[in-house]
């Protein structure tokens, strides 16, 4: 009777743990669900979105699992249980819905996704490129440096990246996996360092000429390391979008500036997402979370300028998007989240629409459910994959 009665207990205490980890999974998915779903619930909506692209693959995997944790649970607390399975069904529910409609805009857009692979993503760190050399020095000392991730092959196209970070942070680094992606796929690639603004430092006409820089640099080198520099595609995210769409459109038509001297060479494809081309409306948007002044877009517009829209228009006007819009340009990929809090998909939009207008081939891809980096949560994640194959299946399009 003493061992039923112990078998009782345990029974018990195990119903009532498994009842507490399934009802916080349940709750999490529900939450993370309803902020993907609905963006316009404040932090909600930011969080839900933020992770989305990540978390909704194997949120489907979890939430079935805690379904059936609640069956579990539901034999020895049966309102209990139910209410619990419930719960973990509705977000599973949500959660394959975000998966659904995302692989379908993105499969839209050219995107190959591996669904398992997504179920389980990994770190997004990796071991480093394969040389790190410095492209250039400063006046003030600096030494700015290149990741160079070679390719398998010879003659291969070459890939120059501008890093995002909001021109106050944010390293050469940043991508490693995905950089070293491209080049097993033939690319060589060359992500680029430039100085980074601060409340004292504004780089708004000095990072651009250090793009164009090590745009000369690594088209001088690319034969040294198995890549043709008359196949150049030019990449940038969010800070690193707007760098590298100035200087794409500035280089067609022989107005763009290297730090170094030098002709800079016309790229044959540009490729950015989320790219910081309309920075008044990501000024004026006013995105912050917590005290941290890197996550203000106000703060990063101020660094970034020297000052406000209103005090220095002539800064912003000369980093926005449509003030060069040339015909020359080379073609575009620009991909935008639906729900991007830190660079406001209409000035995006708009942006791409104003380009079209001007004769440029522009391929604007919008993503559903995913807010700003979208893709750098983890290897693998369904956003990760979206970018990475969206983009290197647009570029084998258009750089022949």
């Amino acid at each position: 009777m003493a061992r039923t009665r112990a078998d009782g207990v345990g029974s018990r205490v195990f119903a009532v743990v498994g009842a507490v980890v399934v009802g916080w999974i349940a709750l999490v998915l529900v939450l993370l669900g309803v902020g993907a779903l609905l963006p316009g619930l404040g932090l909600l909506g930011a969080a839900g979105t933020a992770v989305a692209a990540t978390t909704a693959a194997p949120s489907v995997l979890i939430g079935l699992l805690a379904v059936g944790g609640a069956l579990l649970v539901r034999r020895r607390f049966r309102r209990t249980g139910t209410v619990l399975g419930a719960a973990g069904g509705v977000g599973t529910a949500m959660a394959l819905v975000i998966v659904v409609g995302f692989w379908i805009a993105a499969a839209g857009a050219g995107a190959t996704i591996n669904p398992f692979r997504a179920l389980v993503p990994t770190s997004p760190f990796g071991d480093g490129p394969d040389e790190h050399p410095v492209y250039s020095r400063t006046a003030s000392g600096q030494d700015l440096h290149a990741a160079v991730y070679r390719p398998a092959t010879a003659n291969a196209p070459l890939m120059v990246y501008a890093h995002g970070g909001g021109w106050v942070e944010g390293s050469e680094l940043d991508r490693d996996r995905d950089m070293r992606w491209f080049a097993d796929r033939g690319w060589l690639v060359v992500s680029v360092e430039y100085t980074l603004a601060s409340e004292t430092v504004h780089t708004w006409d000095i990072a651009g000429p250090q793009l164009a820089c090590a745009l000369i640099w690594a088209a001088e080198r690319a034969p040294a390391w198995g890549g043709d520099p008359a196949r150049i595609a030019l990449l940038g995210d969010s800070a690193g979008g707007q760098l590298a769409t100035t200087l794409a459109y500035q280089a067609a038509e022989g107005s763009a500036r290297s730090s170094c001297g030098g002709t800079v060479p016309r790229v044959a494809a540009l490729a950015v997402q989320y790219p910081a081309v309309d920075p008044v409306g990501a000024y004026d948007n006013g995105f912050s979370i917590g005290d941290d002044p890197k996550l203000d877009t106000r703060f990063l517009g101020r660094a970034y300028t020297g000052g406000t829209p209103a005090e220095v228009p002539d800064h912003y006007r000369a980093i926005t998007g449509t003030t060069l819009l040339p015909p020359t340009a080379p073609p575009t990929l620009v991909i935008s989240p639906d729900d991007d809090s830190v660079v406001p998909p209409n000035g995006v939009r708009a942006f791409a629409d104003r380009a079209r207008e001007a004769g440029i081939d522009v391929t604007l891809v919008r993503l559903p459910f995913a807010n700003h980096a979208y893709d750098t949560g983890a290897t693998g994640s369904l956003g990760n994959q979206a970018r990475l194959t969206i983009t290197e299946n647009w570029l084998r399009d258009h750089l022949r």
